[in-house]
């Protein structure tokens, strides 16, 4: 039963697996967005301003079709004639190829995105296997594709059967107009038809997009067992464990000196460690350790408290004992009370000090002997640390 559970792919895709498939050339595209979309465009255009193309792509034919005696007589000049009037008519139709490759280039972005894959495009010997071959045919991809393109063709074809069946009447009529008015009738007639069989197919192209997105992340489930196995693939690198484990202790260390600020007493043994110590009688009747530590963690404890104005007061057993005994924003322990008291009514009666008097004694700490720790926080009483 786990088993099954674990093959059934419920999980969202990651982001490396997304990365992945976009790597190998894999992207949420419909296949005819794009087309639909500049087809459509174009044919807005053409309204706009499609009697200023037909007046000069008709000016260039004509043109084209008059020749002077000096030029039939000079059939070397036809060549360059013929490239000037191929110009002309790029020029005359300039704003169909701009708006084509603009929209292309809009419609590839919002569908899907601009992705090169130097994998998409390398070789595959396995597209040669006809049994993968015969799997792409009959595969689920294909019955769907092969649904999409006949729901296209019945929507066009009523389209199109519905445009010529209601106005079959005024074709009719067309056979006996004038050459001139028949040509722009039809060109009329066929624009509409050309029209409504592209807001059709659009509006069938914006359907598939969402739905070739949700196939797209359907088709990159992954099961639990790949999501924890990618975890471990990810975490276990060794370069990226020393990356994060730097980057917590530089998050710590940073959030464990801006508490030194809030602290009433700074205890330090010179050489070696520095506690901070706070103690708010109106929260808590037992001093908290803010901040700890030794070498230069203990060099920054200590420049920090000098910068704020905190009190530095030298007790090297009370500041190994707390060290070792107390975690950061932890009580004391009740066996340091005493020592902690101590120092603390100290700092007091230096702050309230009139200037001029005698400054008191640095009290000297009394700890039980379970609270007494050598430099490398070994207890003549075996106690654990």
């Amino acid at each position: 039963m786990a088993e099954q559970e674990s093959d059934e792919k419920t999980e969202e895709p990651t982001s490396r697996r997304l990365s992945q498939a976009r790597e190998r050339g894999e992207v949420p595209r419909s296949p005819d967005f794009g087309g639909a979309i500049e087809v459509l465009v174009v044919c807005g255009l053409i309204f706009v301003i499609g009697k200023d193309i037909a007046d000069g792509i008709a000016e260039m034919l004509r043109q084209s079709l008059i020749f002077s005696r000096v030029q039939i007589e000079n059939t070397g000049d036809l060549a360059p004639l013929a490239g000037k009037r191929l110009v002309e008519g790029l020029w005359t139709v300039k704003w169909i190829f701009l708006t084509t490759v603009t929209v292309a280039i809009v419609a590839s972005v919002l569908n899907g995105g601009f992705n090169f894959s130097s994998q998409a495009v390398a070789p595959k010997f396995s597209k040669l296997n006809p049994l993968t071959g015969l799997s792409r045919i009959f595969g689920a991809q294909a019955w769907v594709g092969l649904l999409r393109n006949l729901l296209k063709f019945v929507v066009i074809a009523a389209v199109v059967f519905g445009v010529l069946y209601t106005r079959r009447f005024e074709m009719l009529a067309l056979s006996r107009d004038a050459f001139e008015p028949m040509i722009a009738a039809g060109a009329s007639l066929a624009f509409m038809v050309f029209t409504l069989v592209s807001v059709a197919v659009a509006a069938l192209a914006i359907v598939d997009v969402p739905y070739q997105r949700w196939n797209y992340l359907r088709r990159l489930r992954m099961t639990k067992q790949e999501v924890r196995d990618e975890m471990k693939d990810i975490e276990g690198r060794p370069e990226v464990k020393r990356q994060i484990r730097r980057k917590q202790r530089e998050l710590s260390r940073g959030k464990m000196l801006e508490k030194v600020r809030d602290a009433d007493v700074v205890i330090v043994n010179p050489s070696e460690f520095a506690v901070a110590l706070e103690y708010d009688e109106a929260r808590n009747p037992v001093p908290i350790l803010l901040a700890k530590g030794r070498g230069e963690i203990a060099a920054a404890i200590k420049e920090q408290a000098k910068r704020a104005g905190v009190p530095l007061v030298s007790s090297p057993p009370l500041a190994r004992a707390i060290y070792f005994t107390t975690e950061l924003d932890r009580e004391v322990p009740e066996g340091l009370y005493r020592a902690v008291a101590a120092v603390l009514a100290y700092v007091f009666r230096l702050s309230a000090l009139t200037p001029g008097l005698d400054m008191p004694d640095v009290p000297q700490a009394k700890l039980p002997p379970e609270f007494t720790f050598d430099e490398d926080g070994n207890s003549p009483t075996g106690r654990p640390v």
